[in-house]
């Protein structure tokens, strides 16, 4: 049986409400760290769509304008002058009008002298580019290392036809920075960018993320790559002609790489991002999912202050009413409500005996010395009662100056008359005070509360007629 007087253990009550209450808090962390998940895969995701996105506009882009520099190579082709060397042709001042810095156009015959605006002239014979628009193939030739003035560059070439035979090529070469720049012609951040390279990794156009670079593979070579990806696999990936994402690490910033086949050459469009714009926005949503999770937890933790304060307010209360207000013993009505249940709770342990206490002369002390000495006596007969019992046990306060005292355990465990002697001793050492004191045995079977009352009252009326200080035992 649990502690009468000190409460005994938290009720049950408390423990499911506390156990709820930590359900609840690991429920929103759960939660909130599957949402933080969520929400980095779905920003992960967005970045690879939107890296997509921007290569596959660079690359339109770029197919656009070498598109259009194509047809109007050809229609050049299909009306210029055959090129004699004359210096004479009807196109020279065409040639001489793009004349640019980063681009230039020319004119090659079929001994493959090209005569470009300024008048220089190149032998380009041994040129692949031109050796295919000689077989009737329009091509682009590969990077051509500082050809053009101190530059690398392209040249884009078509064949100049003439009743079905070749009769030479119009070239258009641009150098490395014009094509740089049409790559950075698009809406890109500035955590990304674009570059050209080919399958064995030769960087053609460079971009920012790769600056000071010859080769792409022996930059990647050297990086950190996401989980689950190597270098290994890219390589070989590239080299079967596949396109694809990587995550790799330079000076502690994540990058995003896409890289897709241009349908030109054996040339590849990549796209560069850094992750920190992603990043940011994820941090923003953690931080303010965080400050979410802090706030709901302030409430949820003051909300259940509040309900224990309730809590421990109405059982502060129910206790007060549970026990008399002057001595600190239990009611009369609350005393009742024990021992039914115990009674017939059965088990071995159970209530086995029941005193009825009367302070003797109890109406002389307080016509006497007045009511608060009548209080007095009062207070300290319950703290006798309390320290010559056990916890278990119950005392009541049962009307003015009479006390009842339901002795619990093992029947026999202590005989009753051993703790009335006790009791009555305590009485005599305070002083003047004297007790009398009924003592009734329960049997093992017995539940009828009143009943032993009644009997624990008649032997308290047996003791009263041997004297003062007695006490009498009735079963």
């Amino acid at each position: 049986m649990m502690n009468r007087r000190n409460g005994g253990h938290y009720p049950p009550g408390l423990l499911i409400l506390a156990s709820l209450v930590i359900s609840v808090i690991i429920g929103i962390c759960v939660l909130n760290f599957y949402y933080f998940h969520e929400v980095e895969q779905s920003l992960f995701q967005q970045t690879h769509r939107d890296l997509k996105q921007k290569n596959d506009k660079a690359l339109n882009y770029i197919e656009s304008m070498i598109q259009t520099k194509f047809e109007w190579l050809e229609l050049f082709a299909f009306y210029c002058d055959l090129p004699d060397g004359s210096g004479n042709e009807q196109w020279w001042q065409q040639v001489q009008d793009y004349e640019k810095e980063d681009s230039r156009f020319g004119v090659a015959d079929t001994s493959g002298t090209l005569y470009y605006g300024n008048r220089e002239t190149q032998d380009i014979s041994t040129r692949d580019y031109y050796k295919k628009a000689l077989d009737g193939e329009k091509n682009i030739s590969g990077l051509l290392k500082e050809s053009f003035k101190g530059q690398d560059s392209i040249i884009l070439t078509v064949p100049i036809i003439r009743d079905g035979v070749v009769k030479g090529t119009a070239c258009l070469e641009l150098s490395s920075d014009k094509l740089k720049q049409y790559l950075s012609d698009t809406d890109l951040s500035r955590y990304g960018a674009n570059m050209i390279f080919q399958k064995d990794g030769e960087i053609l156009i460079s971009c920012t993320a790769c600056e000071n670079q010859n080769s792409l593979f022996e930059m990647l070579k050297t990086r950190k790559f996401g989980p689950g990806q190597t270098f290994t696999e890219m390589e070989a990936g590239i080299s079967q002609g596949l396109s694809g994402y990587i995550t790799y690490y330079e000076n502690d910033y994540r990058r995003l790489l896409y890289y897709q086949p241009m349908g030109i050459n054996d040339w590849y469009m990549a796209t560069f991002v850094e992750t920190e714009g992603y990043e940011n926005t994820f941090h923003k949503i953690k931080s303010l999912s965080a400050k979410f999770i802090a706030g709901s937890t302030f409430l949820l933790f003051c909300g259940v202050i509040l309900i224990l304060l309730i809590v421990h307010t109405r059982k502060k209360e129910e206790k007060r009413l549970q026990k008399d207000y002057l001595t600190g013993v239990y009611t009369r009505e609350t005393a009742r409500k024990l021992v039914e249940h115990g009674l017939k709770a059965g088990g071995k342990n159970r209530f086995y005996a029941c005193m009825f206490l009367d302070i003797d002369d109890f109406k002389k002390i307080n016509d006497t010395f007045g009511h608060h000495k009548g209080d007095l006596v009062l207070v300290q007969a319950g703290q006798i009662l309390s320290a010559c019992t056990r916890q278990e046990d119950v005392i009541v306060r049962f009307g003015g100056d009479e006390f009842c005292i339901w002795l619990y355990g093992m029947r026999g465990r202590k005989q009753p008359e051993a703790i009335a002697q006790r009791i009555i001793n305590a009485f005599h050492v305070s002083g003047k005070v004297h007790a009398s004191i009924g003592i009734t045995l329960i049997g093992e079977n017995e539940t009828e509360y009143d009943a032993i009352l009644r009997r624990a009252d008649q032997a308290l009326y047996e003791a009263k007629g041997k004297g003062k200080n007695q006490y009498a035992i009735t079963n």
